[in-house]
């Protein structure tokens, strides 16, 4: 295998192109996306900000005149304001930080949204109190509604729903507890749930650090661009075999496993070289790891490795799909795994803005497995937290590496 591996290191090294920029580029993208985007991943919480606009067209001192007349004189109950709840929230202390609010007319919000002035109108419709009064005091009806409208769905948007809808849930359930229980269980429910309302902030667990944008991106870039090395190995793979120097090569007797393997050593020490660059100069240059211990160190170096070998493994079933099918089938199926790999993987785009689900199906991609794990090490620094997603890693290279030598074409076949 020796000889395969010296033949497939020659070729990567004397594409200096190539070579250029699996080694530069990342260190690029690392320096504008950690300076562009400063404090995207340690505070997450500035991609909510929004300016939103309020449209009032409801009189609620007619609809409590109203509702007093149908109750009498005296009720017996107190007042919960939906209108004065709703503008509550918005104006808190921790939703002022997310969403800048301003009450406009229905005309200026609409002419404001086309203009993308603001993210979003809610609208309070006309009959919005009386509606509520009637469900809350008396239980009939349907209630009332708040409406929100935007350009499009955005995260911002979503969030601003979510608030919305807790504050209708938290007085449809007061209400219920005042129908059920009266005023003093009602008065005890809302004492709760106004403790349990904070919305936002920063909570920090002990002993866990903060993971900073720099740190993220350079993971994360390091990571995909390893990846990418798995299809630049097939590529290669693609101009051999038009010049069929498998052939040439199964004519001095050597077995065909043995250049599958040179693919797959070569691109392994490749990413190696890559990760140690990419890595330890971005940190060397942008002091992206301070005061990190040996032991930090070493972590981060078994989950590279385990990564390599899986990058490794991606190359020699690449290279069996040259030899199976088109060049151009090959390739472009081995773009697209990469593509959707790195997309669900949090390579493309940080975790946590991805649905839940997707961000389950990434942690089943082995760049999406080392980057949650490389994340979590970054944060806690556990020896537990590696042993599983170390054997996940090497179970993924044990299979792809063995779907390569079974779809790779015997003696005879090639």
């Amino acid at each position: 295998m020796i000889p395969f591996l010296k033949k497939d290191l020659l070729v990567f090294w004397r594409d200096k192109k190539a070579l250029a920029v699996s080694l530069v580029m990342p260190l690029i993208l690392i320096a504008v996306l950690g300076f562009a985007l400063p404090g995207w991943i340690e505070n997450p919480a500035k991609l909510l900000e929004m300016k939103v606009a309020l449209v009032n067209l409801d009189d609620e001192a007619a609809a409590v005149q109203q509702i007093q007349s149908e109750l009498g004189s005296d009720p017996g109950t107190e007042w919960m304001s939906p209108i004065q709840a709703l503008t509550g929230l918005l104006q808190s202390e921790e939703v002022r930080s997310f969403v800048h609010l301003q009450e406009l007319s229905s005309e200026e919000a609409r002419r404001q949204l086309e203009e993308e002035q603001i993210e979003a109108i809610i609208t309070i419709p006309d009959g919005f109190s009386l509606g509520a009064f009637h469900k809350m005091l008396l239980n009939e009806g349907d209630g009332a509604e708040v409406q929100v409208t935007a350009r499009e769905a955005s995260l911002q948007v979503d969030v601003l729903k979510e608030w919305i809808t807790g504050l209708m849930h938290s007085m449809n359930f007061h209400a219920a507890l005042q129908h059920a229980g009266g005023q003093e269980v009602a008065a005890a429910a809302a004492v709760v749930l106004a403790e349990g309302d904070a919305l936002g902030g920063r909570e920090i667990i002990p002993g866990a650090e903060t993971v900073t944008s720099f740190q993220y991106f350079a993971l994360a870039v390091s990571i995909v661009f390893a990846l990418l090395l798995s299809t630049t190995s097939s590529t290669k793979a693609s101009a051999e075999k038009r010049e069929q120097t498998l052939q040439r090569i199964l004519l001095t007797g050597s077995h065909p496993m043995k250049y599958l393997s040179g693919k797959m050593s070569s691109t392994f020490c490749f990413s190696m070289l890559q990760f140690a660059v990419v890595i330890l100069v971005s940190h060397l240059a942008l002091g992206i790891f301070p005061g990190r211990s040996l032991h930090f160190w070493l972590g981060m170096f078994c989950v590279l490795v385990f990564l390599s070998l899986c990058v490794g493994a991606l190359a020699a079933l690449f290279t069996a799909l040259v030899f199976r099918l088109e060049d151009s089938v090959a390739s472009g199926l081995s773009f697209l795994v990469i593509l959707i790999a790195g997309t669900i993987g949090g390579s493309f785009a940080p975790i946590y803005v991805l649905p839940g689900w997707l961000k389950a199906a990434g942690e089943w991609t082995p760049n999406g497995l080392s980057l949650a794990v490389l994340l979590d090490w970054l944060q806690t620094e556990t020896n537990a937290s590696l042993t599983l997603p170390l054997i996940k890693l090497g179970t993924f290279a044990l299979a792809a590496a063995g779907l390569a030598i079974w779809l790779f074409p015997r003696r005879g076949r090639i």
